[in-house]
């Protein structure tokens, strides 16, 4: 098995030592540089071939939200990790969308830390049982806003239906269906089927 490279981004010595010392016990994986602020941690890893970065919301010169946006504009096949005290829905969702692969609190274990490296190393995603919790709970209200059919067509979109099997499906026009998808975006706050599938598949509906 290929060992997986790492950089930590964290202001925080303590922090970053353990979470270095929990990782190096796993052969799996190899830390090959550390940061605690954006501006380093940018411009190493768009430089070198990293495979897992693994870094705090704010660090030393500020929040790295904008930083983790570059990096999945700008770094190929990067995956993300974020470990914050923060857990924020609107955070968590914006992170989310953009293309982290996994979100964890620093209430997280030891084994949730090598378990996001482990699924994000493989370009899967990872939430510790808090972020999972909240986008559960909040997302939940949204399921509320939906009718039933609604609900269907999400079952059918999640399943990889076209516009035309599932009109099919639910003995309806593709134009109907087309108006049925429009509202679900517009509820869900997604832009196509992919977001709809992470919906469908965080609320239980698949």
């Amino acid at each position: 098995m290929e060992v997986k490279t790492i950089f930590i981004a964290e202001d925080h010595h303590l922090v970053r030592d353990a979470w270095k010392l929990t990782i190096e016990n796993n052969t799996d994986f190899k830390i090959i540089g550390e940061s605690d602020n954006c501006l380093d941690t940018l411009a190493f890893c768009t430089n070198n071939r990293v495979d897992v970065i693994i870094m705090d919301i704010n660090l030393k010169d500020g929040s790295s939200i904008n930083t983790i946006k570059s990096m999945l504009d700008c770094v190929p096949n990067v995956n993300i990790i974020v470990v914050s005290m923060l857990n924020i829905y609107s955070i968590t969702k914006e992170l989310y969308k953009v293309g982290i692969r996994a979100y964890l609190t620093k209430n997280s274990s030891k084994d949730d830390l090598i378990s996001a490296i482990t699924k994000a190393s493989k370009r899967e995603r990872y939430f510790s049982s808090e972020i999972s919790q909240l986008m559960l709970e909040y997302e939940n209200e949204t399921i509320h806003t939906l009718s039933s059919k609604e609900l269907k067509v999400i079952r059918l979109i999640s399943k990889g239906l076209s516009n035309k099997e599932i009109s099919l499906e639910m003995k309806m026009s593709e134009k109907t269906i087309e108006g049925y998808k429009t509202k679900i975006y517009k509820k869900l706050k997604v832009a196509n089927n992919i977001g709809v599938y992470d919906f469908a598949l965080n609320n239980g509906l698949l």
